[in-house]
């Protein structure tokens, strides 16, 4: 697994790249998830997109609704609450 594991003023960040490892799914899909601001505002570090841990029952409500009900990303930036982090 991709070690990218970063605390920012004291809260575990996780990159995208790491997040779509763990959920197997693919790091584009996952920056195009963040990019529709499912993700909440993220932060950039080098060249890797940062979320903080405290979203992955949000990637995993993301990943549920998209890849195994078929809800597109538009609906569900309509659909889901934003998140502030």
């Amino acid at each position: 697994m991709s070690n990218v594991r970063v605390i920012i003023e004291g809260e575990a960040y996780l990159s995208l790249a790491a997040i779509a490892e763990c959920y197997a799914c693919q790091v584009e899909w996952m920056v195009e998830v963040y990019e529709w601001g499912l993700l909440g505002r993220g932060r950039v570090v080098g060249e890797e997109i940062l979320i903080s841990t405290c979203l992955l029952d949000r990637v995993a409500d993301v990943v549920r609704l998209n890849v195994y009900h078929g809800v597109g990303l538009s609906a569900l930036a309509l659909l889901l609450e934003p998140e502030d982090d």
